[in-house]
């Protein structure tokens, strides 16, 4: 009686770990919507294969249009034109935000090398207010490029 038991236990358990489905063990899908990067923004982090270079970007701000799908990057009174544009994609059964950044150094503003941001970067995060958003690099043969851009309050 004892081994039907056991059997029955194991049985149960069995069938109810087998029987939850992936939504019930949590999403790993970040909660973003493409409109949360409407706005201003300045970098607050940026790594490059474990090399802080937040420094460099500090004279910088980036204006993300959702609807042209512009970016208006601004340093020292100059300004230049970058575009993006936002998608999911599905890896490894991870469903992923992707922000694919399309930025040169021809009329760069300042003195960062811009290139730097030209990528497809993965959202890994955003803060509840929406006033943060950390970005991984997608592809990277070395240590992924880590970036972190700040929401900037425009005061009028």
């Amino acid at each position: 009686m004892k081994e039907v038991i056991k059997f029955i236990t194991v049985l149960i358990l069995c069938i109810i770990c087998f029987s939850c489905s992936s939504d019930d063990m949590g999403s790993s899908t970040i909660e973003f919507s493409p409109q949360q990067l409407n706005g201003t923004w300045k970098i607050s982090f940026f790594s490059d294969e474990n090399i802080v270079r937040t420094s460099e970007f500090s004279s910088y701000q980036f204006d993300f249009n959702i609807n042209t799908k512009d970016i208006i990057i601004s340093s020292n009174g100059s300004t230049s034109l970058g575009s993006f544009d936002v998608f999911q994609e599905t890896r490894s059964g991870e469903t992923l935000w992707i922000v694919d950044a399309e930025i040169d150094n021809r009329n760069n503003p300042g003195n960062a090398d811009l290139q730097d941001l030209d990528e497809d970067w993965i959202i890994r995060s955003v803060n509840e207010n929406a006033t943060v958003i950390e970005f991984e690099e997608l592809e990277s043969n070395n240590k992924p490029e880590i970036l972190h851009l700040e929401k900037v309050e425009n005061f009028e």
